[in-house]
């Protein structure tokens, strides 16, 4: 790796010299600021950046890959201006009137019916497993004995949970719901399940817009969570599916070819790109979004640990002043290290969980134990890298039936 540093009178100035001499591959390894002059006379410093780059390693390109979207038209039009006109609105479908004979459907539009279809159909499937299997455990001899341990059916769903990698305590206090407002008069075995699962598992919903200016959503998390991945997808979703109109505001300067590949995207898609590499420049930012239905808020990977980060974090979230912050993780992270992280990041702000890589494990326990243990309410699971394809709105009873294929493997 070559390394070397580049001293600059401000940190845009460093990244164009960086740019300019080792290319957009090149990392970011420190950043920290010096005296300028004898004494540091009138209170000027420089910022020096330690910069490097593998010169032996293939050359990356700067697409943003995977690209695949379901409707490749709506991306014909480049969008390079901050303030983007309104989204024309879609044309009126015409009413059939009662009695006339509806028109051939195109194999396209058939297609995309059968496929929603389908998935409803699997969604209430899997709902009716679920209900099956509470009602199998309470019919099942589900009684607990007076030492406390679990017996019967409650043993048999206990095991599974278990298996999947939940906390025994986790899992005995979701049974132990389960099992007593089942007991109480005037609910049945569906509503109580339902009723343990969002007791456990709190979820939040999609984004929705505001009546009164943009939604502001930041997202934040450690190093390779896929926060960048995740609100692409978001991005792109609202606007090709909902006709949305949507900007970015990234602050991910770390590396060179960040702010690249995210402009790269943002003229693909047709949204609104706005950088900033200092808290001064949030407000300006920030105006140029004030007709945008949804602002979403990428920011750099922060170690937990590293204090004098976590500091810049808090001070850049203080001047964004979003509506909701989601902590991006990934679900392939222990335990442990995911109770730590969301530990240090409380202190951001906080208010939202979302959870990626799903498809990278098999076991998702711990994404439960995280859950019911802090509280917070989760937004979305991503399940892959399509744009934007591979993300979903959480919803607990869904998760349950991941946790039992995760088991079932």
């Amino acid at each position: 790796m070559r390394i070397k540093k580049f001293r600059a009178g401000s940190m845009r100035e460093a990244l164009m010299l960086i740019r300019q001499e080792l290319g957009e591959d090149a990392v970011i390894l420190k950043t920290e600021r010096v005296s300028n002059g004898f004494l540091s006379l009138g209170g000027k410093s420089d910022i020096e950046v330690t910069a490097g780059i593998d010169d032996g390693g293939p050359k990356k390109t700067q697409t943003f890959d995977p690209l695949k979207m379901a409707e490749a038209g709506v991306y014909n039009h480049p969008h390079h201006q901050s303030k983007r006109p309104p989204v024309p609105e879609a044309p009126p479908v015409p009413v059939r009137p009662i009695g006339q004979t509806q028109p051939e459907r195109t194999e396209e539009v058939a297609t995309a019916d059968r496929s929603r279809d389908t998935s409803i159909f699997e969604l209430r499937r899997e709902l009716n497993e679920l209900k099956a299997m509470v009602r199998s455990v309470v019919s099942g001899g589900g009684k607990q004995e007076v030492s406390g341990e679990l017996v019967g059916g409650w043993e048999l769903l206990y095991t599974k949970l278990t298996e999947s990698e939940v906390k025994p305590q986790v899992a005995k206090n979701l049974i132990n719901e389960v099992r007593e407002s089942y007991e109480s008069a005037g609910t049945t075995i569906d509503e109580t399940f339902s009723a343990a699962l969002a007791a456990s598992f709190p979820v939040t919903g999609p984004l929705r817009p505001r009546s009164d200016g943009p939604l502001t959503v930041a997202f934040v998390g450690p190093t390779g969570a896929g926060k960048t991945t995740t609100l692409a997808k978001l991005a792109a979703h609202f606007v090709a599916n909902k006709g949305m109109s949507v900007s970015i505001i990234t602050s991910d300067t770390y590396r060179i070819a960040a702010i690249e590949q995210i402009r790269t995207f943002a003229d693909i898609v047709g949204v609104g790109l706005q950088v900033v590499f200092s808290p001064n420049e949030v407000r300006m930012a920030r105006s140029a979004c004030h007709n945008d239905d949804i602002v979403l808020i990428d920011t750099a990977g922060r170690s937990q640990k590293n204090r004098e980060h976590m500091d810049e974090l808090r001070e850049m979230l203080h001047q964004m002043q979003p509506d909701q912050t989601h902590l991006v993780l990934s679900a392939t992270t222990k335990d442990s290290d995911l109770n730590d992280i969301i530990k240090r990041y409380r202190t951001a702000g906080v208010n939202r969980l979302l959870f990626t890589k799903l498809d990278e494990t098999v076991r998702l326990g711990n994404i439960l134990n995280t859950v019911a243990e802090t509280g917070i309410p989760v937004s979305y699971f991503a399940t892959g890298q399509s744009v934007p394809d591979d993300i979903e709105v959480a919803h607990a009873a869904r998760f349950v039936q991941r946790l039992w294929e995760g088991v079932e493997r």
